[in-house]
């Protein structure tokens, strides 16, 4: 009677366990037969719950592992989520599933020491705790997804703010290049009247006396009024390229706001 109880026991928790997705399994490490304990996380990736389970033994547990043989290793340490005894832990992760059904295969072995592999048919109560502890593993790994995906809007708006701060350092450079080449044309413009003004009197001057020094002093002016134009000319060009840049420069910071706010929006949605 007493066995068939136990055999009972022991199909509602495999039962149970298969209903739950977590399974127990047998793994290699190295060359040798470990008994183990298995369940799939979706939509995460080996490396995203590798270190999900790495910061859950190391930080909230503190326990002091190594990499060994593909497996994260800690031994003969205390780990409260599976009892009060301290234990030998192995796991890995790996890909599984093709395209749109992939997902990553998490493998937890927990030993007493010696490889004395923690099972349902030698530790029910210590197996059903570390069943609860995979179960768990979706919320682990989605929290940890979570504060990634914070850790990374918060980095990619500093940057973007330190972007925008650049860019209206320099539109604030290039607006006062364009204030100084303004004042150059105003002052250039009122240059080429006065020389224009020249030009005229010395020209009438000529027109009464034909003197020869007069037609030099006209030659020379008109080539100075010459030179003033074309410097005026070149500030204009340089003006429009100026002007060109504020354009496209007010255009790109008008979007790097609006990143800005659309980043904002999402961290403060899931934070």
């Amino acid at each position: 009677m007493k066995k068939l109880f136990a055999f009972l026991i022991l199909v509602f928790l495999f039962g149970s366990l298969s209903a739950q997705k977590v399974n127990e399994t047998v793994t290699l490490f190295g060359k040798d037969q470990l008994t183990g304990f298995s369940t799939n996380i979706s939509q995460a990736t080996p490396e995203i719950v590798e270190q999900t389970l790495a910061n859950k033994f190391e930080k909230d547990f503190l326990l002091k592992g190594s990499k060994k043989k593909g497996y994260y290793v800690y031994m003969n340490q205390p780990c409260p989520a599976f009892g009060d005894a301290r234990y030998d832990v192995y796991f890995n992760t790996t890909e599984v599933g093709k395209k749109k059904n992939k997902s990553t295969q998490v493998t937890l072995v927990v030993s007493t020491g010696n490889q004395n592999c923690i099972s349902f048919s030698n530790d029910p109560r210590t197996s059903r705790n570390i069943v609860s502890f995979l179960e768990a593993l979706s919320s682990d790994v989605e929290a940890y997804k979570k504060t990634l995906r914070i850790n990374e809007l918060k980095e990619t708006i500093a940057s973007l703010e330190k972007d925008k701060v650049s860019l209206e350092k320099d539109q604030e450079k290039v607006q006062e290049k364009v204030n100084k080449t303004n004042e150059e044309m105003q002052a250039n413009v009122a240059t080429v009247e006065a020389k224009t003004a020249e030009i005229a009197k010395l020209q009438e001057n000529y027109s009464e006396t034909h003197n020869p020094t007069v037609k030099e002093q006209i030659s020379k002016a008109a080539k100075e009024k010459q030179s003033l134009q074309k410097s005026q000319s070149s500030m204009q060009k340089s003006l429009l390229k100026m002007n060109e840049n504020l354009h496209k420069n007010d255009k790109k910071r008008d979007e790097i706001i609006k990143l800005i706010e659309e980043k904002r929006a999402e961290l403060q949605k899931i934070q």
